[in-house]
């Protein structure tokens, strides 16, 4: 099994878990998501989602993030904002 969570602004933010399953015995393989959570802001969202992040890999399973768009203040200012972010070998790193 291997998930990503994906973090998209969209009015308010929303935790998406995405996961892939490994394949069956005839070969096909199998996708599902499920949407966490709605928050406010994307800071919160970041934290759940890394938090969720850090969980699956202790359970042994491949995970990482992504985010994606651009938060009002990084629009305004034109400049991307850097956020903290744990990579699939459970580095920590700054955002993309």
């Amino acid at each position: 099994m291997k998930t990503e969570y994906q973090v998209r602004p969209v009015t308010r933010y929303i935790v998406t878990r995405y996961a892939l399953d490994g394949a069956s015995e005839g070969g096909a393989q199998g996708a599902s998501s499920v949407a966490v959570g709605e928050f406010d802001n994307g800071q919160q969202a970041d934290l759940v989602a890394d938090a969720l992040v850090a969980k699956d890999q202790a359970d042994g399973i491949e995970s990482s993030r992504s985010r994606h768009g651009l938060s009002l203040g990084e629009v305004i200012s034109g400049q991307r904002l850097s956020t903290p972010m744990v990579d699939g070998y459970g580095v920590s790193r700054k955002g993309v």
